[in-house]
């Protein structure tokens, strides 16, 4: 009996024991995206769907790495560094061009009207230029070189009057724009939200031009980028991606100006949240837009960026369409 007894003792500790480790082990480990982003108001429905428990839910976790702009992320992204980058249209086809395996997993920036164009070229006030053509001989300030907003900057300097060519162009980061055009390291910058509302509202400076609008209405400006090999091997956690990334922006899209964006935008950008209150913060698109990437390319080919023209439908996730 005894015997029986401290058999059953053993037994009944050893189940219990099943069943506190069973209960301790989580029923699925997310998986892990690692994302590069530009600290830029582009990227606030990403941020929007982790903080809203968005890319939770469909089983993943983000985490994000800042740089400077698509071109700086994209190597990160071919050495294995991200699974995802935020980048650009240009640096998209530009990596195309060089043989690098790159596609479009979903929408990042869209330009649908001129009202809508919050970016924007600023100068000095007291600066008196105006157009392209008083830049001739002077500096602009761009994130990074032959990116979209080098291109931009260069299409409207020449429909403004100016020679492109004739312009120096130097490498700023966003957040630094201001700076380098107060301590007069560039006669103008090529800025963007929410770093131009917070420099244009002040005396000392004006914005004289919104080249995106002005040179191409409607262009897809940014898109997030993946490898094809991502998408072979990770068809279904790239639609999980692009899903929560949607609901992202259609939650953003709801809720522009509103405190809890603000608050999110801070967050990222390290912008306090009463200076943000003076931000125009611009709709975020659902869907990539081919017939615009393709405009952009042609733009690039007149630039001599791109040799020939790239068939784009191939480089782009089905379900961003």
């Amino acid at each position: 009996m005894k015997f029986r007894t401290l058999k059953s003792l053993v037994l009944g500790l050893a189940a219990s024991s099943l069943i506190v480790s069973a209960a301790m082990l989580p029923a699925h480990a997310a998986e892990k995206l690692r994302v590069s982003i530009i600290p830029i108001n582009d990227v606030t429905p990403l941020f929007a769907a982790i903080k809203n428990g968005y890319f939770a839910e469909e089983g993943l976790e983000v985490d994000t790495a800042p740089s400077s702009g698509g071109a700086a992320g994209i190597p990160g992204l071919v050495a294995g560094s991200y699974d995802i980058v935020y980048g650009n249209v240009v640096s998209m086809l530009l990596a195309t061009q060089q043989g690098i395996d790159i596609r479009v997993v979903a929408p990042g920036t869209k330009i649908e009207t001129a009202e809508n164009d919050t970016s924007a070229m600023v100068v000095r006030a007291d600066s008196g230029i105006t157009s392209g053509k008083d830049l001739e001989g002077k500096s602009v300030g761009v994130n990074t070189r032959n990116n979209v907003i080098w291109l931009y900057a260069r299409a409207w300097i020449k429909q403004t009057g100016g020679d492109p060519d004739k312009v120096t162009y130097r490498e700023v980061p966003h957040p630094q724009m201001e700076d380098a055009l107060r301590q007069k390291q560039v006669d103008a910058g090529y800025m963007v939200i929410p770093y131009v509302a917070l420099a244009t509202a002040k005396p000392e400076f004006k914005s004289v031009g919104h080249p995106y609008s002005a040179v191409q209405l409607g262009v897809d400006v940014g898109q997030y980028l993946t490898t094809s090999k991502f998408l072979a091997d990770k068809p279904e956690t790239a639609a999980k991606f692009l899903r929560a990334l949607r609901r992202g922006v259609e939650w953003y899209n709801a809720n522009r100006g509103k405190p809890e964006l603000l608050e999110i935008v801070s967050g990222f950008t390290k912008i306090d949240v009463e200076l943000l209150k003076k931000v125009k913060m611009s709709p975020s698109p659902l869907k990539v837009d081919p017939d615009q990437i393709e405009k952009t390319m042609k733009l690039m080919i007149d630039n001599k960026l791109l040799r020939a023209p790239i068939d784009v439908k191939p480089l782009l996730f089905p379900q961003a369409l």
